[in-house]
């Protein structure tokens, strides 16, 4: 997550002097961006809602208006801070004609989002304060559980049309995928010690093999 200000703009009205519908889009996706920031940065007991609106430059009741309290807030800015992660992710581009090959470009694209600093943080944040908020953390992972899949999905799809592989419930399938080749490298970093890129690549390279020793076509 950055840490620069966000960039001002002029403040655009529409008729009656409200805010024009892109001007409120435009404040309330800066609102997100700051939110996210100072919860990764601070953590849930050290981000206000003062600064928060300070920092997006919006007023406290322009945030009220959209979230009831500091928890609405807290959950809609994690959800804008993983859509925007995901986002990275995805491509429109064909995987590769060799499976093992496509599947192990994408394992690297995983892993690169999946070791970023500010992912991270993500990570620690939101298991440091899911106890406070238990409902609200199950909330957020059944709304959030298929858009990170989502890329996943898509390239296995992909792979089995083409009579490679076969697969069944996707989701879980996905899930197992994600585990495998990002799941102990993430985990290494979360506790501060990442691996180094040969190893890296030696551990990824035999999970998409373990991975393919169950799903290829014979």
């Amino acid at each position: 997550m950055p840490n620069a200000p966000l960039e001002p703009a002029p403040f655009k009205r529409g008729p009656g002097g409200r805010p024009t519908r892109q001007e409120a889009e435009r404040r309330h996706h800066n609102l997100l961006v700051a939110a996210a920031r100072l919860f990764l940065e601070k953590g849930w007991e050290g981000a206000s809602v003062d600064e928060i609106a300070r920092d997006s430059g919006v007023a406290k009741r322009f945030i009220y208006a959209r979230y009831p309290d500091k928890a609405a807030l807290f959950a809609g800015a994690l959800e804008g801070f993983i859509e925007e992660q995901i986002g990275t992710l995805q491509t429109l581009e064909p995987p590769p004609d060799d499976v093992e090959a496509g599947l192990c470009a994408l394992g690297r694209r995983l892993l690169d989002l999946a070791l970023r600093p500010e992912v991270l943080a993500f990570h620690r944040l939101f298991i440091a304060e899911a106890p406070r908020f238990p409902g609200l953390a199950k909330l957020f992972v059944a709304r959030n559980r298929h858009c990170a899949l989502g890329e996943i999905i898509r390239v296995l799809a992909a792979y089995a049309d083409r009579g490679v592989i076969q697969i069944g419930a996707s989701e879980p399938l996905a899930e197992q995928f994600f585990i495998l080749v990002a799941g102990a490298s993430q985990r290494m970093a979360l506790l501060g010690g990442r691996e180094e890129p040969a190893q890296e690549d030696q551990r990824l390279e035999a999970a998409v093999r373990l991975f393919l020793d169950g799903c290829r076509k014979a």
